[in-house]
């Protein structure tokens, strides 16, 4: 039986959750990745150190700066829909990984 496009997006749901936990893992240690190049190649260009602390190599200061951020104190202001205020950068992200 050769491929052809009728038999395409009838996988398995398992080989479809697989690709999807591929994908987000692929994509989340490409910005870990160029985040900390980044880092890097600008500490050098300002003689200095760049980030050594948090891994090996600094590879995981981005993941520290990351959970900092998650575990900051929330502000909701008073008028706000807090269901709504708190959706809204899930509505932001979900496209955007989806596009992928």
């Amino acid at each position: 039986m050769s491929p052809t496009l009728e038999n395409f997006g009838h996988d398995p749901i398992w080989i479809t959750i697989i690709k999807a936990v591929m994908l987000f893992a692929f994509l989340m240690l490409g910005i870990l990745m160029g985040v900390w190049f980044e880092r890097k190649l600008i500490s050098r260009m300002q003689h200095r150190y760049g980030p050594n602390r948090a891994g090996k190599f600094g590879l995981l200061q981005s993941v520290a700066d990351g959970l900092k951020m998650g575990l900051k104190e929330d502000i909701f202001p008073r008028t706000v829909d807090k269901v709504l205020y708190l959706l809204a950068p899930v509505i932001m992200v979900v496209p955007a990984f989806l596009a992928f």
